[in-house]
């Protein structure tokens, strides 16, 4: 497989920790947010195992937590293109380095923002509900070539970008606010995008998956307690 980050010494250490178990890995440095990063990355991937047949893509972000009234144009469209042209571009590029010869899978991933209205989320909310609509379509338009298309949606997940939520308490608090009762992990997320990768889910496509510890259970209202 082929790994990519933005931190040439986390790439690095990565691929070395992979090769370690076993793995024929390639680690390639760069930020998928460029043209040129995402050729790059098909391109290690074609020389080093000749063709693309799994894409996860994880990019996307909130660099702008705006309410509606003080966003700018250009922090809107920004958000917009960060969380959804990368994928595009990155599924592009593999169709034309052997995705879909002989099958294929893809999994993005996005958010259960669409279904919250956080005012800071504005912009980052309808960036994630715009990637959702791109993987339905999307799956639709390469189903006839046998690629599935389908992206994960974590809740709160303990990464190093949440620690400050988590660290207090190990998570426990925000965990049980969640109907599971435990907050979600980094390899919960990675578990559900290895199985919609896998032949388990040859007959899924175009879904979101929501694996959030039951988050999107507790949205709306109810006079009732």
């Amino acid at each position: 497989m082929v790994i990519n980050g933005r931190d040439e010494g986390r790439v690095a250490s990565t691929e070395a920790v992979l090769r370690s178990e076993g793995l024929d890995v390639v680690g390639v440095a760069g930020s998928m947010d460029t043209e040129p990063a995402v050729s790059l990355l098909t391109d290690r991937a074609m020389e080093a195992f000749g063709r693309i047949d799994l894409l996860v893509s994880t990019v996307g972000g909130a660099p702008h937590p705006l309410p509606f009234d003080t966003i700018s144009e250009e922090q809107l469209l920004e958000t917009f293109r960060l969380n959804t042209w990368p994928t595009l571009a990155l599924i592009r590029a593999a169709l034309t380095r052997g995705l879909g010869d002989d099958a294929g899978s893809v999994v993005a991933i996005s958010s259960g923002s669409p279904r919250k209205t956080t005012s800071s989320m504005v912009s980052y909310a309808s960036a994630k509900a715009a990637l959702n609509a791109m993987t339905r379509t999307v799956a639709a338009d390469l189903a006839s070539r046998g690629v599935r298309v389908n992206a994960v949606s974590p809740g709160l997940v303990r990464t190093t970008a949440t620690r400050s939520i988590w660290k207090s308490d190990a998570g426990a608090a925000a965990g049980s606010a969640l109907p599971l009762g435990r907050l979600t992990e980094a390899e919960d997320i990675a578990a559900a995008a290895c199985f919609l990768l896998s032949d388990d889910a040859r007959q899924i496509t175009g879904i979101t998956l929501d694996v959030d510890g039951g988050n999107h259970l507790s949205s709306g209202w109810t006079p009732i307690r």
